[in-house]
């Protein structure tokens, strides 16, 4: 693979663009409803002497470097487009991963990654097309656009002969755009009617190199101006702001962990030395009767502590959320410096939400970048201009200077205050699962991959959207019997993954669960008797859900339950302020309808196991861990030292009423943090509860939302502390000692490792300890040894006795359970020969198009929010209900995952992912064995199949490996490595190890494949496909792949199989589709 870009000719480019627009009304996938057009919605500005018909563009970066990204910017509406910045150093390696946009940015590149006069190419390339397409689309009289362009680092540099030639090409490109004019008239003969100007830029953005000296900034900018004549903008560093301010808002308001070095601001520009800057360039500028201005801002310089970037790079730089109340704040110390009269364009974390209160704030133009990087892409430029459209009303709606002044210093103190750019994340939001990243069949919902159960979220979500509450219902109980309980209870892991969280908020799915739940009810029939007999041991979520699953298929189900209720641990120890026992006891009603017969108090002994396994076809032990685990520490006997069990459920059964003043808990789980909100409730006002954790909160395995409950509560959090003896005082708890830890590097789990601080031992005053670091099994009816199993079919040693829940995989989630119950009941289903029934729910089906749309817009949806803090001393439910148009409105926010994906078409900025679709196919392949003395015998080999209708491929010509799709593939992979590689030039291809190229002849197609110096072809015709190799030549029909002719091409073939030869028969599909054949 390679990470060099490899440009296509224009003429390429262009009959690309213009087929794709005219068959389907796309342009590298981006559909014609999200074009802007400038007769629709007027935001004309003026800059540089020049009206654009927005002041929206995109920023030097990674969507300014080919000519395709440019057009594409440009028909989203970006008609500021500031040129990725150019170097006389133009052959430099750069670091690969380099882009990491999961949250706030960081990149670790900065200038373009093709030669000088590449570039120029590219943007000529760019401006010529879009020209052609603002003719062809009937947009206006001329495009209405800006090229900035962008050049760095230094003086000398910029004097480098490379430079100049393209400094000069920018201004009078005369002979290159005749050329290129007449090379595409055999494609757009009316290209000759265009106006198309010679001269593509007269104007620059100086970029200059962190710790660039202001005296050598200024020489530059005045040879911009002087001696170039070229309207010109400084880029400024956020580092302007000063160290104290910076990281006031960066790490105190912001709570961002970001570690900017104090050499960052050491050799940065200083605040007084910009002043003078400003001042003098400002007044060349006035007399040469030229342009000048402040572009705000460059990127933060910080320390490299992620994993995303190769260990050599030292330095990252930020962008992005976390960005902007930093560089608007600069904005307002500078404009009020010069009272408002300083020309700024900005970029550093606009949005289509805060886009309007930046153009409010006086701004000449706003770029992104960032923004665009993440999911929908260049198409959420349409959301920008929609609002700016709402909020501001043509040229006349910019607001006065004056006005402009008094919103941005209005805006600065609200911006670092607005929750919206606060770090609120304990763990860092992806929706990246372990779900393997294949050729073809990629999409599938991150919800459902993530969710125990395997829940049809959005499935459900659709018929609760449309007010179809029933069935709803019937899609969660298909792998769920315990709608109520986990609506209030559930972990909800499918809300982590939700992809919405890369757009603006998850959805709230458990709530949505909740509603359905308590308002839609369904008649269950389960099918007829089929004789076989299932006893469960346990009636807790596991069991019961594995009795659900059962009793519905038609077994006779006993359940056999130590307690005088079902429900197990949910039932006993979680507190009636998160879950009431209605919510249970409605889920449990349900399935007892089913006939499943509940034996309370009736705890099972050996002997008894041993008569259930003989007078019952299979045994199903969902047991739940029962028993805290033992804390190994001096003191733990003390009179003050409580189970989390015990205190748990004496507080929910009413034994216990009252505690000490004084409580710590110790640990930083679901249950460390459910006995701390139920001490909360029991020490009074002047009591106090600590919760003792020996990592950071960040690694707390509790739901991230409890979490946030417990601080919201009031109770203390201290962290890095390991617990190390009880001090006691005539036998009762007097204090916990602990000691002080530090994370260095990771355990065999990869989780960061605490290590001790020596001589750092502190004493937390307390009369309770809680030690909640965990719970074992509490089985006692067969030896240990013979519990094992596999995960993959809950099947133990003994035959027919199953396992599943805690008692498989120790202390977990009721969720967990709930899945483990249901997967063991359907391994049962099969292990007797029945297929099980599945309720028919009509099939949900959008339009692909739509959907892309949707994918194209940002919509906040409500927030899920505990009940006044006056309920957290109560015992009083914590949380209620929404309503119906709540619900209704969140479940529309789907953005249905399991039917598009195409997450890696939106966030590559250079389109190097390419989504294509196709019909479904399943063929039975042939192979064919060869024999010593040449006899062929063809024999079935194996099924093909490609289910779904829209598949990838990777343009290697416009992937430069920056590692962005991998960030956000919903998969464990990364599409720039997993999918099938395509190149659009010989050239490309010449230069890859590996990849397929398509030959487009007169009679028939080539796709020729490369890999480690070998060809693979397959040609297609009329009717048939042939398949050739160094040692294999094979003719198959269209119809169904049916193998036709097949030839050993050399001796030592002994057996040839055709899987690579299909899958090129899909992948031709795909280059077809691209390349408009």
């Amino acid at each position: 693979m390679s990470d060099k870009f490899s440009p296509i000719p224009a003429k390429q480019l262009l009959e690309i663009i213009l087929k794709e627009l005219d068959t389907h009304g796309t342009v590298f996938g981006y559909p014609s409803e999200l074009f802007f057009n400038p007769n629709q919605g007027k935001l004309p500005t003026t800059i540089f002497g020049q009206t654009i018909d927005t002041p929206i563009g995109v920023a030097a970066g990674p969507h300014t470097q080919l000519a395709h990204n440019i057009v594409v910017a440009w028909l989203m509406g970006a008609r500021y487009l500031e040129l990725k910045t150019i170097q006389t150093l133009d052959e430099l390696e750069i670091a690969k991963p380099c882009i990491d946009m999961q949250d706030e940015g960081y990149n670790c590149e900065w200038s373009q990654e093709l030669r000088v006069e590449e570039s120029f190419m590219e943007y000529l390339k760019a401006w010529v097309i879009i020209h052609i397409l603002n003719h062809k689309l009937q947009l206006g009289s001329k495009p209405n656009m800006v090229f900035n362009m962008s050049v760095g680092y230094n003086l000398e540099g910029i004097k480098k002969p490379n430079v100049q030639w393209f400094l000069n090409k920018m201004g009078d490109a005369t002979g290159e755009l005749n050329q290129m004019v007449q090379e595409l008239k055999a494609i757009y003969p009316a290209i000759g009617n265009i106006d198309i100007p010679a001269k593509l830029s007269d104007n620059i953005t100086l970029s200059t190199m962190h710790g660039c000296p202001a005296n050598e900034i200024e020489d530059i900018a005045r040879y911009l101006l002087t001696e170039r004549r070229l309207h010109t903008l400084v880029k400024l560093n956020p580092t302007l702001l000063g160290s104290s301010e910076l990281r006031e808002i960066l790490n105190k308001k912001l709570r961002f962990r970001t570690n900017v070095p104090d050499i960052a601001f050491e050799h940065d520009l200083k605040y007084p030395d910009a002043l003078k800057l400003i001042e003098a360039l400002s007044a060349e500028a006035k007399t040469l009767n030229l342009t000048f201005g402040v572009k705000l801002t460059n990127t933060l310089e910080s320390v490299n502590n992620k994993h995303v970037f190769p260990g050599e790079v030292d330095m990252m730089y930020m962008s992005g959320r976390a960005l902007h109340p930093i560089s608007i704040n600069l904005a307002r110390k500078l404009q009020n410096d010069f009272k408002g009269q300083l020309l700024l364009s900005f970029s550093a974390g606009v949005d289509a939400f805060n886009v309007s209160k930046v153009m409010g704030c006086g701004f000449r133009t706003v770029t992104v970048s960032s923004d665009l990087l993440k999911p929908g892409g260049y198409g959420r430029l349409k959301q920008y201009i929609d609002n700016l459209n709402i909020d501001f009303n043509g040229e006349t709606g910019w607001p006065t200077a004056d006005v402009a002044l008094k919103n941005l210093n209005s805006y600065a103190q609200e911006v670092v205050e607005d929750e919206r750019y606060r770090n609120t994340h304990f763990r860092e939001p992806s929706i990246k699962t372990k779900r393997k990243l294949d050729y073809f069949d990629c999409i599938a919902a991150p919800c459902v991959n993530t969710c125990a159960t395997n829940q049809e979220i959005p499935t459900y979500l659709h018929f609760a959207a449309t007010g179809n509450y029933p069935k709803a219902l019937e899609v969660i109980l298909r792998t769920n019997p315990f709608p109520n309980t986990t609506g209030m209870v559930c972990d909800h892991l499918c809300q982590n993954k939700c992809t919405r969280i890369n757009y603006d908020n998850p959805l709230q799915i458990r709530d949505v669960k909740r509603y359905v739940a308590e308002n839609a009810d369904i008649k269950l029939s389960p099918a007829q008797p089929n004789g076989k007999r299932v006893a469960i041991i346990g009636a807790g979520p596991s069991g019961l859900s594995c009795a659900f699953y059962l009793a519905i298929n038609g077994f006779k189900v006993d359940v056999f339950e130590s307690k005088t209720k079902a429900g197990g641990m949910v039932r006993y120890a979680i507190p009636g302020f998160r879950l009431t026992d209605q919510a249970i006891d409605r889920d449990i009603e349900r399935i007892t309808q089913l006939g499943v017969n509940i034996h309370y108090s009736h705890p099972v002994t050996r002997s008894e196991f041993s008569d259930l396994k003989n007078k019952y076809d299979y045994v199903y032990i969902s047991a739940g861990a029962q028993k805290s685990a033992i804390l190994d520490i001096e003191g733990i006997d003390a009179d003050g030292v409580i189970d989390p069990l015990t205190f748990l459920m004496g507080v929910k059964s009413g034994n216990i009423k009252q505690i000490g003043k004084r409580i710590v808990i110790i640990g930083g789980g679901n249950t460390a943090m459910d006995a701390a909100r139920t001490a909360h409730r029991l020490v009074g006002d002047n009591g106090k509860v600590t919760i003792v954790y020996r990592r950071t909160v960040n690694e707390m395995p509790a739901d991230e939302g409890e979490i946030k409950a417990v601080i919201a509560e009031g109770v203390e959090l201290v962290e890095l502390a390991a617990p190390e003896k009880i001090i006691t005082q005539n036998g009762k708890v007097k204090a916990l000692k602990c000691r002080l830890m530090k994370l260095d590097g990771y355990d065999s789990k990869g989780r960061p490792k605490p290590v001790k601080v020596e001589g750092s031992e502190f004493e937390v005053e307390c009369d309770v300890v809680i030690p909640a670091i965990g719970q074992a099994l509490d089985i006692d009816f067969v030896p240990n040894e013979l519990l094992k199993a596999d995960t993959r079919n809950y099947k133990t040693l003994m035959g027919n006795v199953y396992i599943g829940g805690d008692a498989l995989r120790g202390a977990s989630t009721a969720i967990n359970a709930i899945g483990d119950g249901r997967k063991a009941a359907q391994e049962i289903i099969s292990q007797c020969g029945f297929t099980g029934i599945s309720t028919s729910v009509p099939e949900k089906k959008h339009n692909y198009r739509d959907l892309m749309l949707l994918r194209s817009t940002r919509k906040y949806g409500y927030v899920h929010k505990e009940l006044t803090a006056e309920k957290s001393k109560t015992f009083e439910l914590v949380t209620e209900t929404p309503d119906e148009t709540t619900i209704k409105e969140e479940s529309a926010r789907c953005l249905h995952c399991d039917e598009v994906c195409s997450i890696c078409t939106t966030v590559c900025p250079n389109l190097a992912n390419f989504a294509y679709t196709i019909e479904p196919v399943r063929y039975q392949l042939d192979k064919v064995l060869v024999g010593s003395d040449g006899t062929q015998e063809v024999q079935p080999d194996h099924f093909f199949e490609v289910k779904q209708t829209v598949q990838i491929l990777n343009i290697a010509n416009f992937c430069n490996e920056c590692g962005n799709c991998s960030t956000f593939c919903p998969t464990e992979g990364a599409p720039y490595q997993d999918k099938p590689k395509f190149h659009l030039t010989t050239k490309s291809f010449k230069e890859s190890e590996d990849g397929y190229m398509l030959s487009v002849l007169k009679d028939r197609n080539v796709l020729i494949f490369k890999q480690k110096g070998g060809i693979k072809t397959l040609s297609e015709n009329r009717d048939e496909y042939i398949y050739e190799t160094d040692h294999v030549y094979a003719r198959f029909s269209k119809n169904g792949f049916k193998l036709v002719e097949a030839k050993a091409l050399t001796p030592c073939v002994r057996q040839i199989q055709f899987q690579h030869a299909v899958e090129m028969s899909v992948i031709l599909q795909g280059a077809k589709r691209l390349m408009g054949v």
